[in-house]
């Protein structure tokens, strides 16, 4: 990628997030979508790939952000999915900034690894969902869809269906039992993805 539509990734986003605007990175990327700033394409969250360059882009925008706005006293950009926002520096201490140690801005500030493959990011995405699975709802949810180890993803597709179709409240079935067999469904289909 260029520098110099980086630069402006990053000089976009200082104005967006200026006098203390806080925002999702999601609606940044939404942002960058809208033709005033014709950043990313309309598609540009459709698939894994282009999901994983935007959140790159973004994510490597916000911490050359995040330093510069330290350089210039600012103040210290809070970076997180759910919240991104500029936090004023203190200063009447010594120690002002909040906790610096980010484990992810050495990642983004690598630009090496935007050039991440399809296989990588489809690892990196099923690891994503294999941690956010709760474990111990594996033998219940196998229970829910009256099954046992050991089961592969095409035995959980079958048997969900086969339930779904039963309990499914168009079809006179009990709507918390479908909420159930469908939220079961989910997390094995995850985890077996």
């Amino acid at each position: 990628m260029e520098e110099d539509t980086l630069n402006l990734v990053t000089d976009l986003l200082a104005t967006y997030l200026a006098d203390g605007h806080r925002c999702p990175e999601y609606e940044l990327i939404r942002w960058l979508q809208a033709p005033e700033q014709g950043i990313f394409r309309e598609d540009a969250l459709s698939d894994s790939m282009t999901l994983f360059r935007a959140n790159f882009i973004v994510m490597h925008a916000l911490y050359r952000l995040r330093n510069r706005w330290l350089e210039d006293a600012r103040g210290y950009l809070q970076i997180s999915a759910l919240d991104i926002g500029l936090v004023p520096l203190k200063t009447d201490s010594g120690s002002d900034l909040p906790d610096q140690h980010d484990a992810l801005a050495g990642y983004y500030l690598d630009l090496n690894n935007l050039d991440t493959d399809q296989a990588s990011v489809d690892a990196l995405l099923n690891d994503f969902w294999q941690r956010m699975v709760i474990p111990e709802h594996y033998d219940n949810d196998l229970a829910v869809l009256e099954l046992t180890p050991p089961v592969d993803l095409s035995t959980i597709r079958q048997q969900y269906r086969r339930l779904a179709s039963q309990h499914h409240p168009d079809k006179g079935g009990d709507a918390e039992t479908f909420r159930k067999v469908s939220s079961a469904y989910q997390r094995l289909r995850y985890r077996h993805g």
